[in-house]
């Protein structure tokens, strides 16, 4: 892996680089002034093929160009906005939006240093702001596979969450094979929060950013990781142990970490509807028609029993005059 770019370096004649903000496995971001755009900060991330050579490169900018046209599609306000690719010194970046503001991992560890997690009112809030977000990349045909605390921010200007870091650039730099390699298996997304199908044949659908948005759930729910809250022998959950919710979220968030995808919530409408259940419970039940009650039916007309012809009945009227109660003799 070639060492990172020293601070204030200038790339394309337009980007300054102030500082490293992370790295990983896949490349590093760093914080650089667009001096394009009266030096406002942007966020240049840079990936590096596993693979070295002219071959690698090749395929990496043939494959980067693709699914960064495909991003470049997005247009969300809690996504940050991608501007442009470009290549430098056989090395790849991809220039966005920089967002002010700390992950929530960052915050939850501020808590747990503290002794304490998220409510369940604060993730019930997160769940309803960034659902939106999902059901946009998803009517675009575009899944996150990435969805983790590390992943989320808290946006310092609006305290929204913004969701980064998709996991579909991620898989760009796994795809790239030299040639006559075996095929090499495509696992996008962090262990324990990335669902099985993803994990295991690097499938992935609507569901299964639902699932790693359940797992970020309870991780803020309860401050223990994944693999604290998994039984992988017995393939099921156990966060309820360590946090108190009510019945109704819970049963939301175990339908979303259903193992078999079929079982969970298919989009994110269904999960919004779910969630609607815990603030109206009569939200979702469908309306009832409205019906009339059907007039009452007429008494029968009262009779009389003649004392001469008791066979004779002599109907009288329903008004029946009020009966007084006699008065008490005097004393």
């Amino acid at each position: 892996m070639q060492p990172p770019i020293s601070t204030g370096t200038i790339l394309q004649n337009r980007y300054r680089l102030l500082s490293v903000l992370g790295q990983g496995g896949f490349g590093r971001t760093y914080l650089a002034e667009d001096q394009g755009r009266f030096n406002e900060r942007c966020a240049l991330k840079e990936f590096i093929p596993l693979q070295m050579g002219a071959y690698a490169l090749e395929k990496s900018k043939e494959l980067f160009q693709r699914e960064a046209a495909i991003l470049y599609q997005i247009q969300h306000p809690q996504i940050p906005q991608f501007r442009a690719t470009f290549e430098e010194n056989e090395r790849l970046f991809l220039v966005q939006d920089y967002v002010e503001g700390k992950t929530y991992r960052d915050l939850l560890n501020d808590r747990k240093l503290q002794g304490r997690v998220f409510s369940e009112s604060e993730v019930v809030q997160v769940m309803r702001q960034l659902l939106p977000v999902l059901a946009h990349i998803h009517s675009k045909g575009i899944i996150h596979r990435d969805i983790a605390p590390d992943n989320i921010m808290l946006r310092q200007q609006d305290q929204l969450p913004v969701l980064i870091d998709f996991g579909v650039v991620k898989e760009i730099v796994t795809r790239v094979q030299l040639p006559g390699n075996t095929a090499q298996q495509t696992t996008v997304g962090k262990p324990g929060y990335a669902p099985s199908e993803q994990m295991h044949t690097g499938r992935a659908y609507p569901s299964s950013d639902l699932y790693s948005l359940a797992v970020t759930v309870v991780v803020l729910l309860t401050g223990r990781e994944p693999q604290e809250l998994f039984d992988d022998v017995n393939l099921t959950w156990h966060w309820q142990r360590y946090a108190n919710v009510s019945p109704g979220l819970a049963q939301v968030l175990n339908k979303m970490l259903n193992y078999r995808p079929g079982d969970r919530y298919q989009s994110v409408s269904e999960v919004a509807q779910g969630l609607q259940m815990l603030t109206n419970p009569a939200a979702t039940l469908p309306a009832q028609p409205m019906t009339m009650r059907p007039p009452p039916l007429p008494r029968p007309p009262m009779y009389l029993r003649c004392r001469r012809s008791p066979s004779v009945a002599v109907p009288i009227p329903l008004r029946l005059a009020p009966i007084r109660r006699r008065d008490r003799p005097t004393q």
